[in-house]
């Protein structure tokens, strides 16, 4: 095994990661809400917020930078189509993640751990979040495409 096919494991085993991470996550949450129990769903929400940190950033820094080394390792360059949009893609990824999934994520859990916060509300705002995260996920699936597709090549 040569570097470029190492590298090329570790971007494609960090991609699973993330992407199947998300989708786990997305499943999680809707089975929690379905109990109805606002306990239960604030763990799960704390949950997925330390999956997020711990597992599903690092995994898509890391097929970030396997995807550069793969870049200046192969055939591939920067001024290709499906390369700069799977870059613009995951940086929309990335700030919606950090700008909008974490913070609200620990604002719900806060929200579902005390009794401040009405259940409406709540429900509104998680099955707001959920659509997001759908969003979400297919801005990850049109990446997997895109790299397994590479269109114009």
């Amino acid at each position: 095994m040569d570097r470029y096919e190492l590298l090329k494991f570790v971007h494609v085993i960090a991609a699973m990661i993330w992407v199947g991470g998300v989708l786990m996550a997305q499943a999680l949450m809707i089975r929690a809400r379905r109990t109805g129990d606002r306990a239960h769903t604030a763990a799960v929400a704390a949950h997925i917020g330390d999956l997020g940190k711990r597992i599903l950033l690092p995994a898509s820094l890391t097929v970030v930078v396997a995807g550069f080394l793969l870049i200046w390792d192969g055939p591939w360059t920067l001024g290709m189509e499906w390369v700069w949009v799977s870059l613009i893609l995951f940086a929309v990824s990335l700030v919606a993640g950090i700008g909008y999934f974490e913070p609200e994520g620990k604002r719900l859990a806060a929200l579902l751990a005390s009794e401040e916060g009405a259940f409406a509300e709540v429900e509104q705002r998680i099955a707001r979040t959920l659509r997001l995260s759908h969003l979400d996920f297919l801005l990850l699936v049109s990446i997997v495409f895109l790299m397994v597709t590479k269109p114009g090549v």
